[in-house]
């Protein structure tokens, strides 16, 4: 080998040593709630490095609620949502996405909870009683009121209170201002554990079939970045996957959203993984009962098409 190639050899090496590695695309995933292990999905794609192996790097913006949620899309926040299946309501009224893939189906992760002051031990004492929502017009609201209507007390058969949920709901117990309170399964847990309160049912068992979850992607990412959001999504429903045969990682990634110590972590895991969809599509009963839904809190006027409110275009 000659000096002079030698020398040509050693410039391209140092040339192929400067070309950067490939960069993984970044993809703004908002996440209404902080604690919910639905959404906690994102770190335990993160953590086995499935996200990795698509070349994406999911980035969580973490926000209050669905309104700042579908506010952050609409302002160019956020590439992707993780939401509310009722939130397909806000596509009609304007929001500019879609829905691509159903994240979870019956809602067994929202549990009507009746503070231990209130003595309550069964359904039929809750006629009358004050129960505490998110929102007026919220799921948790239409949750309330189809227990209501269950019970054949009609859609006003509880007081139902507009408290914010979370924390002022736990208030609420302690002051004896709510005799109980429709919430998220952990956030019950944490407030049961605490020995406020009581999970007294479990609305997987009341509302089904449903759509409680869905992945949303703004009309921007659709257009102008469809690769992306198909390795995206193919990473999403690979962590699904992975987690329904992976129970202790999943739980030690989900632990840092949810903040739940091991026992309830393993309670939440065993409770909410059989609700995930696997696949993404949107099976026409769920989504029929999210459209009636959407009639019934007076968020639309008649049931949307599905062209619409969602696209299964981009699903592995």
């Amino acid at each position: 080998m000659t000096k002079r190639t030698t020398a040509l050899l050693a410039g391209a090496a140092v040339l192929l040593g400067a070309v950067p590695a490939f960069a993984s695309d970044l993809v703004r995933v908002g996440n209404p709630s902080a604690d919910d292990f639905h959404f906690s999905m994102i770190n335990v794609g993160t953590d086995s490095g499935i996200f990795k192996k698509y070349n994406i790097e999911a980035e969580i913006i973490s926000l209050s609620g669905g309104a700042k949620l579908h506010a952050a899309m609409t302002a160019g926040s956020a590439d992707v949502a993780l939401g509310a299946g009722t939130d397909v309501g806000l596509i009609v009224k304007g929001a500019p996405e879609k829905g691509v893939g159903v994240l979870a189906t019956k809602p067994t992760n929202m549990v009507l909870q009746v503070s231990k002051l209130s003595k309550i031990t069964s359904v039929d004492q809750l006629k009358g009683k004050k129960i505490g929502v998110s929102s007026v017009g919220a799921l948790t609201y239409w949750l309330a009121q189809q227990l209501s209507k269950r019970q054949g007390w009609g859609a006003d058969g509880m007081q139902i209170v507009a408290t914010g949920g979370g924390a002022a709901s736990a208030a609420g117990f302690v002051s004896g201002q709510l005799d109980g309170a429709v919430s998220s399964l952990e956030g019950s847990l944490k407030v049961e554990k605490a020995g406020q309160a009581n999970i007294l049912l479990t609305f997987g068992d009341i509302v089904n079939p449903f759509i409680a979850h869905v992945i949303f992607a703004t009309n921007d990412t659709i257009a102008n970045r469809p690769d992306v959001l198909r390795r995206f999504l193919k990473a999403w429903y690979e962590t699904i996957a992975y987690a329904g045969t992976h129970k202790a990682e999943t739980i030690k990634s989900s632990q840092q959203a949810t903040g739940l110590d091991d026992a309830l972590a393993e309670k939440v895991y065993d409770i909410e993984m059989q609700t995930f969809a696997k696949d993404g599509h949107f099976d026409p009963a769920g989504l029929e009962a999210v459209k009636q839904a959407l009639l019934d809190l007076g968020q639309v006027k008649e049931k949307p098409g599905n062209a619409a409110i969602l696209t299964e275009e981009f699903l592995p």
